[in-house]
């Protein structure tokens, strides 16, 4: 086995790979740490190349040939990091690249002895991939558990090989079967290599996964629930409360006056309210209980749990803080909010999340005729009594 022609070759694929990412990334949402995965392959490709040469290349490429290998390891890991949302370790990587810049200057002018250089990239990439481990222990995530374990045993599996390849580079070994050995070991790295990239991939796929299931039932303004969201969790809320014979309460809430926020501070300051006060609604509430947006400034709150006491007592808590908080705009403006509330809370004789959502609905208007900042618990009303039913995007005046 040619030892230069297995690093051509790995050099070429790893280098297909960095351009298939590259243009794999551009049409993954929030992929920015995969780029650094893309810009990875580059260094890689060109160190493998540079490996096959052995000690035929001039001496300078011989001191730079290990240094730019592992600055490909160490952009894998700042992407890893970045993907998962940690701080990106660029003391780490650059201490690991020019501690092998130094190492393999000495052992090539000073104290000459390749093995050494070699064996000073093993240590290095171990360092880096013992990382990429310890970083995936931040990927919590139960469904993407599998893609943890199998990415763990790919860096785990590297790290073991850089050590094996170090301890059979200093080592005795007669000429064939070392070169034997050294290329037998290259294509494994270049094929754990490629396993690393399909377990990358995954991630992306993933995290775009995520992100087209997030805009299906969430709403993309205030991060809350859309109507679609808030009915489907409301439906099993519901079926599992009346199994158990529990209660559960609606609040409709609605933003007093927000047409005049918006005629004053424009849609964009309408915008801004609307984020807070569905980021207040998120942080006040448990994760137990349901936040949705069902149209404009109308937004609703599931209690499982809750009886009509239970849900007035919360209501009106709700109502207290809206009107206490200062909603702060970016024009410099600070504005105080009042807030209207409709409360049903579920019958025995209710079977769907419509007809809880149209008695909260008709508490709600109850409120905005009798003044506002106010709230009302609904009345079970008889099946005969038609009520009317909030509508997406309906703006209350």
């Amino acid at each position: 086995m040619d030892l230069s022609a297995v690093s051509i070759a790995s050099a070429a694929l790893v280098l297909l790979l960095a351009g298939l990412t590259g243009l794999a990334v551009r049409r993954v949402p929030d992929s920015q740490g995969a780029r650094y995965w893309a810009l990875a392959f580059v260094p890689l490709s060109i160190g493998s190349f540079l490996v096959g040469q052995g000690d035929a290349l001039p001496a300078l490429w011989q001191v730079l040939r290990e240094p730019i290998l592992l600055s490909g390891y160490g952009l894998l890991l700042i992407g890893l990091r970045q993907y998962l949302r940690r701080s990106r370790p660029w003391v780490l990587a650059g201490t690991v690249v020019l501690t092998a810049l130094v190492a393999a200057a000495f052992f090539s002018a000073v104290v000459p002895y390749p093995p050494a250089r070699v064996a000073v990239r093993c240590a290095g990439i171990f360092v880096l991939m013992c990382a990429a481990l310890l970083a995936l222990r931040h990927l919590r995530d139960e469904m993407l558990r599998d893609v943890r374990y199998y990415l763990q045993a790919c860096f785990c599996a590297i790290a073991v090989l850089a050590v094996v390849r170090a301890g059979v580079l200093l080592l005795p070994q007669d000429g064939a079967r070392a070169q034997y050995l050294h290329a037998a070991l290259t294509l494994v790295m270049t094929m754990l290599v490629l396993a690393v990239v399909a377990g990358l991939a995954l991630l992306m796929t993933a995290r775009m996964n995520d992100a087209l299931a997030r805009l299906t039932v969430r709403d993309p303004l205030t991060g809350v629930f859309n109507r679609r969201g808030i009915e489907a969790a409301a439906a099993t809320t519901l079926s599992f409360a009346r199994r158990l014979g529990c209660p559960v309460a609606l609040l409709a809430c609605d933003v007093d006056h927000f047409k005049a926020i918006n005629d004053r501070h424009g849609h964009a300051g309408g915008d801004e309210v609307l984020k807070a006060f569905g980021r207040l609604l998120a942080e006040h509430f448990a994760a137990a209980e349901l936040v949705g947006r069902v149209g404009g400034e109308e937004f609703v709150v599931l209690l499982p749990g809750a009886d009509e006491a239970q849900a007035r007592a919360t209501a009106e808590t709700l109502r207290l803080q809206v009107e206490r908080h200062p909603f702060a705009l970016s024009s410099g403006h600070s504005l105080h909010l009042t807030l209207s509330i409709g409360v049903a809370v579920q019958a025995r004789s209710e079977t769907s999340w419509d007809d809880l959502l149209r008695r909260a609905d008709q508490a709600l208007y109850q409120t905005k005729e009798g003044g506002r900042n106010r709230i009302v618990v609904a009345q079970a009303a008889p099946p005969s009594v038609p009520v009317r039913r909030l509508r997406t995007g309906e703006r209350h005046a």
